[in-house]
């Protein structure tokens, strides 16, 4: 059987089989879908990322850098197991709170809604991202809601904020993707407000307020350390001095809200030095 796509040689008559003309409209048709974006390139740049195939299930058409929730596979292993193992694809939903935090993907480029398209689903890729509050600088991002326009910035995001634009409000960024963050223990600085050291025959009970030690911002103010959902541990009886230094988290603290947890600080037990005796007294 001969070639379709045989090249010509100099001098031999130019003969175009059905099977090759429809290759090269195969091939036109396929570069125009990849490149059909207005003012700019559709083909990714960033060969540090990790690209996959992705459906769009979410009902209207999607554009480049929008965000999809991750649902199911395209190719179901039950009904086609080798095709499952060579194509990964994913269908892309309307991201859903509490279901899609760090299971979303941001497109390559633009994808009609029930069509396959490329979308970033690991590594550095850009994005935008909605910073509401500047008072700590943003560390990290995570998709917002049922918004496929923007990722919300979020002290546990599963996408690390590598730049911004700055200030508040929607921005470009360049963000690398990959596993949620479950917990960030950061250090605060302390500063006592209240209670008292304790005594023989009483705990401390020593307060404080809770400042970010980068932006000196006030977290957390008159904070019983003691108290849940804090972590520290007083001894039962004894003189205390109070504190100026310790470590935090953030947890959700069950509405969907975060909530301010200080895991350790540097109280110390105030005691005096013994006093030197002779030897075998």
């Amino acid at each position: 059987m001969s070639d379709a796509l045989k090249k010509v040689q100099a001098g031999q008559p130019l003969v175009i089989p059905a099977s090759a003309y429809n290759a090269f409209i195969d091939a036109a048709i396929d570069f125009r879908q990849r490149t059909a974006h207005i003012g700019q390139g559709a083909q990714p740049a960033f060969p540090q990322a990790t690209i996959i195939l992705v459906r769009n299930d979410s009902g209207s058409d999607r554009q480049r850098f929008e965000i999809l929730g991750v649902d199911a596979p395209v190719i179901d292993p039950s009904y086609n197991e080798d095709e499952f193992k060579n194509r990964v694809a994913l269908a892309g939903v309307q991201p859903v709170e509490d279901t899609h935090e760090g299971r979303f993907v941001v497109l390559a480029e633009p994808i009609a809604s029930g069509k396959i398209g490329r979308a970033f689903a690991a590594g550095v890729c850009a994005v935008k991202i909605n910073v509401v509050d500047e008072t700590e600088e943003p560390r990290f991002a995570e998709m917002a809601g049922g918004t496929t326009a923007n990722l919300e910035v979020n002290r546990r995001g599963s996408a690390g904020i590598l730049w911004r634009v700055g200030g508040t409000g929607v921005q470009w960024a360049v963000v690398r993707l990959g596993k949620p963050i479950p917990l960030h223990v950061f250090p605060v600085n302390l500063s006592q407000t209240g209670g008292s050291q304790g005594d023989e025959s009483y705990a401390a009970s020593w307060t404080y307020n809770v400042y970010d030690i980068e932006s000196g911002a006030l977290l957390e103010s008159s904070v019983d350390p003691t108290s849940s959902p804090h972590k520290w541990k007083r001894p039962s009886v004894g003189q205390m001095i109070a504190a100026d230094f310790g470590y935090a988290h953030y947890e959700d603290d069950g509405s969907g809200d975060e909530q301010l947890v200080l895991g350790w600080i540097n109280e110390m037990v105030d005691q005096e030095a013994c006093e030197t005796s002779g030897y075998g007294t």
